[in-house]
């Protein structure tokens, strides 16, 4: 009987732990109780292929070539070296003479020539009157002399003008012996440039004074000068 029991016993060891993990599946006729094989679980072993290295490449834009750059600029002058230049002008006005309390005029006209180097003129001058009318006498009043002029305003068309020279003056009578008198000159004007294609010309208007210093007393009268020109300068 004891070994009955312990028959019973063990086989109730075996079977109730199948019971519990069984499962049951019907069958047309009848339930069956199954114990189904105990399934392995294969570990599963995922391999990643590791991600590519990101290389980044600058490229850096090179400084740009220290480049020298020279500016020169074009200045009109007189000359476009320092080689000196000639120059011929004449002109027409009037000519005033102030003799005590006594004051003429007469058409007067101008001659000159000279040369130039940059702004710096030196030149020969020639004022000609030669319908000089004192009182009911007719005469001839001239002038000839040297000097100086400057021309300010390099760059400019425009050029404001000043000259100082010496001369001789010459009064001729109809009628009489001619008086000789020395003289000292001063003029101030304006001229304009106009470019040519040998070199320019000069337009302008100026006021020229003649003061006497010795000589005969005839020919010793201020004299005052106003007048156009133009000159030629190549």
């Amino acid at each position: 009987m004891l070994q009955r029991h312990t028959l019973f016993a063990l086989l109730a060891a075996f079977i109730l732990p199948s019971l519990a993990s069984a499962q049951y599946v019907r069958h047309p006729d009848r339930y069956l109780l199954i114990n189904p094989p105990r399934q392995v679980v294969q570990p599963v072993v995922v391999h990643t292929a590791p991600s590519p290295e990101r290389v980044v490449v600058v490229h850096q834009t090179p400084p740009p070539p220290h480049v020298r750059v020279r500016v020169e600029t074009h200045r009109h002058t007189e000359t476009d070296d320092d080689s000196p230049r000639w120059f011929l002008g004449a002109g027409a006005g009037a000519l005033l003479r102030f003799d005590g309390l006594h004051r003429e005029a007469t058409p007067s006209y101008r001659l000159d020539a000279g040369v130039t180097l940059g702004q710096v003129e030196f030149g020969f001058r020639f004022d000609l009157a030669p319908s000089f009318q004192q009182g009911e006498e007719r005469a001839a009043l001239y002038t000839a002399g040297a000097g100086f002029g400057y021309r300010f305003l390099e760059d400019s068309r425009v050029h404001p003008v000043i000259g100082l020279g010496l001369e001789s003056v010459f009064f001729n009578p109809a009628e009489g012996e001619t008086s000789r008198a020395f003289a000292l000159n001063a003029r101030i004007g304006m001229d304009l440039d106009v470019p040519t294609h040998f070199g320019h010309v000069a337009l302008g208007l100026d006021v020229t004074g003649h003061q006497p210093l010795a000589g005969d007393d005839a020919a010793q009268a201020t004299l005052l000068g106003i007048g156009a020109h133009f000159g030629l300068y190549f």
